[in-house]
Order: structure tokens, then C-alpha cells, then sequence
């Protein structure tokens, strides 16, 4: 808050106490808390009944982020609380991180992120909220061709579509992918079901085409593509495992499927991983409390937080490149979810 007044953003009258909480993505509790302390230090005029609080302060003019403790914009398809929570985890090192070094990270869900065509409304966001740099969560190919446009200091956290040149850090979801097919092959597997969003981003495309070219002979792969619900999941599950030659194992592309796809087998009377395997290449803390153990991959959200800052400030310091290898490794955790075919 110091900051954006600092830089102007704020002037004469500060915004109410709603605004700075959405604007922030953080608590009104929080909000009144940083109040407090403003006061205290005499950046703020005390509150009154009625009227907003005066900013007491001389506000910087025709504000040039370079010149000042490096500020990130986060722009975002969902707001923090609708979050998962290894990225609630990693926005949280992040903020740390650019604490220590004096910065800090503003977080934005415009209502326009899906926009076929959000040029015009990005150019004015980089204009109303001055970076240093931005990193872009979860964007859209219109989002990430919009901000190339604009040669604006960016680094897209996730997978790059087709034809975007930006820096961008992301796990290496081809390569897991791949891990994960060749240790069901191993046990056995020779049909493997892989559960998919409705919205599948480049990460799980790069899963399912890992797992697709695992390359050994007889090993068939069936995309199940589920709407986003429960109900959907099981949907899919009950039609493949229906066929005439059902899989003997479950890759779930995201954690959620893999609840659902344990409590639905369970249902079917289909013992994991007596009968079917049962893997999941993404993680949350949830799955921790599910039996048999959830075999799958990880990664620590603080490792992610470091490696991200080290290429927001290579960005912040004028190169067009972020630097470094694009590509985080997932550690595989084996569990009890997986284990060999069950002969007949």
C-alpha cells in the first residue's frame, strides 16, 4: 500500500476499504490492520465518520517503475480464493520473495480474461497498474499474444501456445507424463484410461502426449474427457470401463479426478490397486488423507516461488529473456495406488 501511494496510484483520498481488499486479494481484516500501521507512521490521516482517509504524503509524479522496488502484476483466469491451493501456496512465496527484496506482487482476475479479443482491455490495465513485470497464470493464447504485443517484461507460468516466444516456467508435464506410462508399462498395464478436463490447457495436452508416446508395443492409451464435475467423471468412467476391453489403470490430470475415480471404483467394488492402478500426476495436500496412498507427482511450491522471482528480476533488469531452464521436474511419489496386472 506504502508503494502504490508512493507511486501515485493513490492520491489526495485513499479507496475504501472493499476496494484495497479486492484490489490486493487479501482480507478486509488484513486491509484495517495496514491501516492501523499507516496511521501510525503518518502516510495516512486518521479515519473519520463519512469521508474517506487522506493520503498525508508527497505522491510521486509521472511514475517509472524502473525507478522504484520492483512491483509484479499477476494476472490470473480465477481469483485467490478460487485458487488450488498448491498455487495459493506458491502466490504466497512469491509475495515473500519480492518482500525481501523490497518489491511486491499485485494480483488481477479481470472479468475479461477469456476474452476472444482482450487487447485493448490489457493495454489499459499495463497503463492504470505500472509494472516492472508480469507474469501471466493459467492464460489464454489471446492473453499471452496480446501481452507479446505489447512488449511489455512478462513470463508466463505454465505452458506457451503455439507461436508465443515468451519466457514462460512451467512443470514438465510431457516428461511425467511419459514417467508415469512407462511404470504402469512396467507393472504390466497395457490399456490405460487418462481422465482430462473440459478446459485442457497446454500442460495436459503436453501430459496425455507424453503418456501417447511412451512407444512401447501394445500399450493403448484411451482419452476420457470428463465436464468438470463429479458426476461427469463418473460419467466417462463407467463408459470406458464398460467397453469391451476395459483399462487396467487411471491417470487422473488433475488431483480432483482422482478422488472421484478412487470413490467411484470403490463403488464398482474394484480394488485399488489390487485390480485397478490408479495415478495421479498432479497434487494437493487433500489427497494426503486418501487410502491407499495416492501414487503421484510433486513439487514444492517454494522451490517454484525461487526459481519464478530469479526470472522475474532477470526480466526487471531489461532482458528480453528470463534465463534458465523452462522446465520443472515433478518428484514421483510411488504410493499404493499402483501395482502389477492382476493375472487371470
Amino acid at each position: 500500500m506504502k508503494s502504490r501511494i508512493a507511486q501515485g496510484d493513490w492520491s489526495n483520498d485513499l479507496p475504501g476499504e472493499r476496494r484495497i481488499a479486492d484490489t490486493l486479494q487479501v482480507g478486509r481484516d488484513t486491509v484495517r490492520l495496514a491501516l492501523q500501521q499507516l496511521e501510525k507512521e503518518g502516510v495516512i490521516s486518521p479515519a473519520a465518520k463519512g469521508t474517506r482517509r487522506k493520503v498525508l504524503i508527497q505522491q510521486a509524479t509521472d511514475y517509472d517503475p524502473s525507478t522504484h522496488a520492483i512491483r509484479v502484476g499477476l494476472l490470473s483466469s480465477k481469483n485467490l480464493e478460487l485458487l488450488p491451493q498448491p498455487t495459493l501456496l506458491e502466490v504466497d512465496r512469491i509475495r515473500m520473495a519480492l518482500a525481501s527484496l523490497g518489491g511486491s506482487l499485485a494480483v488481477f482476475s479481470p472479468s475479461w480474461f477469456h476474452s476472444a479479443r482482450p487487447g485493448k482491455r490489457l493495454r489499459e490495465l499495463l497503463k492504470e497498474e505500472p509494472c516492472n513485470a508480469w507474469i501471466l497464470h493459467r492464460s489464454s493464447a489471446a492473453i499471452q499474444r496480446s501481452m507479446e504485443q505489447t512488449g511489455t517484461p512478462c513470463l508466463i507460468r505454465g505452458y506457451p501456445h503455439e507461436g508465443i516466444t515468451l519466457p514462460h516456467l512451467d512443470i514438465d508435464w510431457a516428461a511425467a507424463g511419459r514417467h508415469g506410462a512407462g511404470a504402469l508399462w512396467r507393472l504390466g498395464h497395457r490399456r490405460v484410461a487418462v481422465l482430462t478436463p473440459p478446459d485442457a490447457l497446454m500442460g495436459v495436452q503436453a501430459a496425455v502426449h507424453g503418456i501417447s508416446s511412451l512407444g512401447e508395443p501394445g500399450f493403448e492409451v484411451v482419452v476420457a474427457e470428463e465436464d468438470g464435475t463429479a458426476e461427469g467423471t463418473a460419467k466417462v468412467l463407467n463408459r470406458v470401463f464398460r467397453s469391451n476391453k476395459p483399462p487396467t489403470a487411471v491417470i487422473a490430470s488433475r488431483p480432483r479426478q482422482t478422488v472421484t475415480a478412487l470413490s467411484w471404483l470403490n463403488l464398482q467394488g474394484l480394488r485399488v490397486p489390487e485390480e485397478v492402478s490408479l495415478l495421479s500426476l498432479g497434487h494437493e495436500p487433500f489427497l494426503d488423507h486418501l487410502l491407499p496412498e495416492i501414487s503421484g507427482y510433486w513439487t514444492s511450491p517454494e522451490m517454484v516461488a525461487r526459481r519464478l522471482v530469479r526470472r522475474i528480476e532477470v526480466l526487471c533488469q531489461g532482458h528480453g529473456r528470463s534465463g534458465g531452464n523452462p522446465w520443472i521436474n515433478p518428484d514421483f511419489r510411488k504410493g499404493k495406488s499402483i501395482g502389477p496386472v492382476r493375472t487371470r
